[in-house]
């Protein structure tokens, strides 16, 4: 039991340091200003093993180093939100990664009975869909215009990349774990 307990710390541990480490080097893989978010795939996975709790908890991880590149200037993007507005740019970082991971283990979690192939393609479709929208929704709300179009148009085509880097590793890797837990 202790043991148990043990592993799944320290297994969840591991899953917020690669998100931490994968999200500090995908900041410098950028497209048009924003980073292609590849930290994703770790989040989903641990939701799917884990749960939502997890799943929030790497997602906030990932929002965190988010913020992070944010006000050290590393994000380009995010540097020029937050000179317009801090605290916003600030919780939007954060906000957006929690409920990507929260949202896509929701879905896992709700639709793994019925189809756990399906439950994960829909998962690692929802975490970018649940990460993007949340940004944009917010440079829309908060920065709007001109602003709000470039940054959106930007914003599409990071989204259409890690929506297929999401839906081509997340489904393989969650394999792979489940198959080796199994031995």
């Amino acid at each position: 039991m202790r043991n148990e307990r043990t592993k799944r710390l320290v297994t969840i541990s591991l899953f917020v340091a690669i998100v931490v480490v994968l999200q500090t080097v995908a900041t410098f893989i950028n497209f048009g200003g924003f980073p292609i978010t590849l930290t994703l795939v770790p989040i989903i996975v641990a939701g799917a093993l884990f749960g939502p709790g997890v799943g929030a908890l790497c997602g906030t991880a990932f929002g965190v180093v988010v913020a992070v590149m944010v006000i050290t200037g590393a994000d380009p993007s995010g540097a020029g939100m937050l000179a317009l507005h801090p605290f916003i740019t600030l919780t939007a970082c954060v906000l957006k990664g929690t409920l990507a991971g929260l949202v896509s283990a929701l879905a896992y979690h709700g639709l793994k009975n019925r189809n756990q192939t399906l439950a994960i393609f829909v998962a690692a479709a929802l975490a970018p869909i649940t990460n993007t929208t949340t940004l944009f929704l917010v440079i829309i709300i908060w920065f709007g215009g001109t602003f709000a179009a470039l940054l959106g148009a930007l914003m599409s085509v990071n989204f259409i990349i890690e929506l297929v880097i999401d839906i081509l590793l997340a489904p393989g890797l969650l394999r792979v774990i489940n198959s080796y837990g199994k031995r």
